[in-house]
């Protein structure tokens, strides 16, 4: 409830006295206090004691002491809603507070006494004090926060702010009653056997003797009341004033969300372009990049195909040596053929067909030896007749 954001003013305005205490970063910056003569005075004392506060004040919260304002208890609570109670008041008023030949201007709300029970907290005052409430704050260029009693907000005052409290008052005690939404009933106890006084808080107390004093004015710049004892077209200009605030607050903060968006859009927009600019200042070497990678990768794969050629062609060399040799003088091989897969064919001239199966398949590196095809006799060269074969087999191993 302590503001620090400006300079506030605390006033309490009791039948004959006004006292004043300028609230400013935690702390009781002045406080003073002047007499008055009823309504027709109170708006110049009002305005005199802003004038000598020595700071320029533009808020105030006024609350209305014990013999100024009526205050009404009751329990339990009608069954109304917080607009209807506010109503139901303003219609018993008659029956509720005194008038003395003055309208009134009356406020009530619920206070949550314990978890399952609540009371009626009603106020009242006359209409000449409060537009002399008005008149002064006019006159003296203050913005009115709040107007209520100040029994709602003097537990502010007190150290504990719960239970009941006493407030000496010369020849009398103000005694409250605080419940857990606040206090909820105010009594006016003659004489000094209502107990002791409530301890008071370290930044009132530093006020010394007077100090009791201005607990109602300190209440009221570091606590607002519940009961708004202010007029209905006053009120009215309130809730007007505190919408249009409410409105421009939610059009800025709707401005600020849309420059926000519109930076974060520009923003990316432009690390998009800077993104687009980088990549068409490298495309030729990302493009040469690629075209050396890619001649290396045909120079790789040329490579490997090289040496898996002289890998191979080392073993048909081989091969051939070992077929040869097994073969005899007298046998002639016409072609050599061996395919990825392993299978070996050879065709050539032989005395005996037969002998030449027999001979490869002696050797270890070649398996299910077979004639492939019919085997025919011819006349070679030297005028000898030779059969003509033709013999598949399996390579196993290594030559």
């Amino acid at each position: 409830m302590v503001t620090r954001r400006a300079p506030v003013l605390g006033i309490a305005v009791g039948a004959s006295q006004i006292r004043a205490v300028l609230w400013w970063h935690g702390a009781i910056q002045w406080a003073g206090a002047a007499p008055h003569d009823g309504p027709a005075g109170l708006a110049d004392a009002i305005a005199r004691l802003a004038g000598e506060s020595g700071a320029p004040v533009h808020r105030a919260r006024i609350v209305l002491e014990r013999e100024i304002v009526q205050l009404r208890s009751i329990v339990p609570v009608p069954p109304l809603k917080p607009g209807a109670l506010r109503r139901y008041v303003s219609l018993e008023a008659p029956r509720l507070f005194r008038h003395n030949g003055a309208p009134l201007v009356t406020d009530a709300v619920r206070v949550v006494l314990a978890k399952d029970n609540a009371a009626l907290w009603a106020g009242a005052t006359t209409e000449p004090i409060v537009l002399a409430v008005l008149a002064g704050c006019k006159q003296a260029g203050l913005s009115l926060e709040a107007l209520g009693p100040a029994a709602d907000v003097m537990p502010w005052a007190t150290v504990d702010r719960q239970g009941p409290l006493v407030f000496p008052n010369g020849g009398t005690a103000e005694v409250l009653d605080v419940g857990l939404g606040g206090t909820w009933q105010s009594r006016l106890v003659r004489g000094t056997g209502a107990g002791p006084a409530a301890a008071l808080t370290p930044p009132l107390a530093a006020l010394g003797v007077e100090a009791h004093h201005f607990a109602a004015a300190y209440s009221a710049a570091v606590a607002l009341p519940r009961l708004n004892l202010l007029p209905a077209d006053a009120r009215a200009t309130q809730e007007r004033r505190t919408r249009y605030r409410m409105m421009r607050l939610f059009v800025v903060g709707a401005a600020l969300w849309v420059v926000a968006a519109g930076i974060y859009v520009g923003r990316l927009a432009w690390i998009r372009e800077a993104a687009t600019r980088s990549l068409g200042a490298a495309a030729p070497a990302v493009d040469s990049a690629l075209a050396a990678h890619r001649d290396l990768d045909l120079a790789r794969a040329t490579l490997g195909s090289v040496a898996r050629a002289e890998e191979h062609r080392s073993q048909h060399l081989a091969l051939l040596a070992a077929i040869t040799q097994a073969l005899g003088d007298s046998t002639y091989l016409a072609a050599f053929q061996v395919t990825p897969d392993g299978v070996v064919r050879v065709s050539g001239y032989a005395p005996a067909a037969a002998r030449v199966v027999a001979q490869l398949a002696h050797l270890a590196i070649l398996r299910d030896v077979k004639m492939e095809g019919a085997v025919t006799r011819e006349r070679v060269a030297d005028g000898r007749e030779r059969d003509r074969f033709a013999i598949v087999a399996h390579v196993q191993g290594e030559p």
